[in-house]
């Protein structure tokens, strides 16, 4: 079966759909990921063949002018569908030239599911964790359905594969979801020495995500000065990380170690509220602090927290002090640890993107 995966330009969009096109690799199926020209090496360092659709477009050359970047939620969509538009000629052109079987499509990448349409293929949706609430989906599809009028609606996917725990679901499965083991993937590195080492006192990763917002440093600055006075080791990477000046001393700044190794050897993670992030915390049974910038990472905060698992901080309360006060009250209180360690049985026993590759997603 050959198999095309479509992504927006977003490598967090990207590395939530690895492990799935890894285990149909292995399967025996031909991949190929079509995204814009920015993915590229990401999806080749994944050991995946691309295909550049859509040129050179990003979600910052897309965006709408005069629409605020940061502090809003996801109100917006119309991103979306312009990356749809800039993507939709090489994808409906890859899919008359290779012919895919089947089509995977990341939840609000929409030039996959209107060529499946027009092509008539097949496509699922891979939800990236937590998933976008359905009344922003909705209102997207609109968006995409009013601006691609012309070659007709997509048609519903076939499965839609949800890596989301069942406890944190927002609303019962239906009959084409296939629930599957979220497995963290954010690239390779190479291990440094001090990470296999048991931490001498509690540690606390910080990371506000993979994308280089400018106005998310003074969320990290924040966040470093509020853990300054800590009993604590404080690692930072992530976007954001190189730009920060005069580190207290308890604060460690690292190149990119992806969250599955850093975060079982931590007692909290403070991250910006991105699904990739708080999935890789929970399959690691880490407690979170939330500090939301911008898109659905407010609803993802109001999900953890109203899960007992986090703390949030809000977007107009970013403060060393509320951060410092937020990441004592996790570190003292053992409910939080609790609900998040019960949240990583539950990801362990969902299936694996293997068993979901195997038993196929026929309607």
């Amino acid at each position: 079966m050959r198999v095309l995966l479509t992504v927006n330009p977003a490598a967090s969009h990207f590395f939530t759909m690895v492990p799935l096109a890894w285990s149909l690799h292995l399967d025996g199926h031909q991949v190929i990921v079509a995204a814009p020209r920015v993915l590229t090496q990401c999806i080749r360092r994944a050991g995946l063949t691309a295909a550049v659709a859509g040129g050179d477009a990003t979600f910052f050359s897309c965006w709408p002018g005069g629409t605020p970047l940061t502090g809003q939620p996801m109100t917006d969509l119309t991103v979306f569908a312009a990356v749809a538009e800039r993507m939709l000629p090489d994808v409906l052109a890859l899919t008359q030239s290779w012919r895919p079987d089947l089509i995977v499509s990341d939840p609000v990448e929409f030039a996959g599911p209107v060529a499946a349409a027009k092509a008539g293929v097949p496509w699922v949706r891979h939800e990236w964790g937590l998933p976008v609430p359905e009344h922003l989906m909705a209102a997207a599809r609109a968006e995409v359905a009013d601006r691609l009028a012309a070659l007709g609606p997509a048609d519903e996917p076939i499965a839609v594969v949800d890596t989301c725990p069942p406890s944190l679901r927002a609303q019962a499965p239906g009959p084409t979801v296939r629930p599957m083991r979220y497995v963290p993937y954010s690239t390779a590195c190479t291990a440094p020495g001090w990470l296999s080492a048991p931490p001498e006192r509690p540690r606390i990763a910080v990371s506000m995500g993979t994308v280089p917002i400018a106005e998310g440093v003074d969320g990290l600055t924040a966040a470093v000065r509020g853990l300054a006075d800590l009993d604590a080791e404080v690692i930072v990477s992530g976007s954001g990380a190189e730009a920060l000046t005069d580190l207290p001393a308890n604060v460690r700044r690292i190149g990119w170690v992806p969250h599955h190794l850093l975060l079982p050897g931590c007692a909290l993670l403070v991250h910006h509220g991105g699904s990739n992030s708080a999935m890789a915390a929970l399959t690691a049974g880490v407690p979170h602090l939330v500090m939301p910038q911008m898109g659905d990472q407010f609803e993802i905060a109001d999900r953890l927290t109203g899960a007992g698992v986090a703390r949030t901080v809000p977007f107009d309360g970013r403060t060393p002090e509320a951060v410092a006060a937020a990441a004592r009250a996790l570190l003292s209180e053992s409910g939080h640890g609790l609900r998040a360690a019960a949240l990583r049985v539950e990801i362990a026993a969902m299936p694996s993107p293997a068993a979901v590759v195997t038993d196929g997603f026929s309607s």
